[in-house]
């Protein structure tokens, strides 16, 4: 039998994760040291997740950003 470490994006992960179990290969998940983080630096890193994606979409066109002026008026 052959033992290998791969590494794997998480939303492909569990579905070969599953494949390799049925074709008989074992699996042991080493998990990575993200989740090792504080609770506030998860939601750090959640909330700037979501802002890098709000600029993506900001990028390609697909939602209007709000302009400093609108947020300064908000508070």
């Amino acid at each position: 039998m052959i033992t290998a470490q791969i590494k794997l994006p998480e939303k492909d992960a569990e579905m070969i994760l599953k494949v390799i179990s049925k074709l008989g290969g074992k699996v042991k998940l080493i998990e990575p040291d993200v989740h090792k983080l504080s609770p506030a630096a998860k939601k750090m890193k959640k909330d700037l997740e979501e802002a890098f994606n709000e600029i993506k979409l900001h990028q390609e066109g697909k939602v209007q950003l709000k302009t400093a002026r609108e947020l300064l008026d908000e508070l």
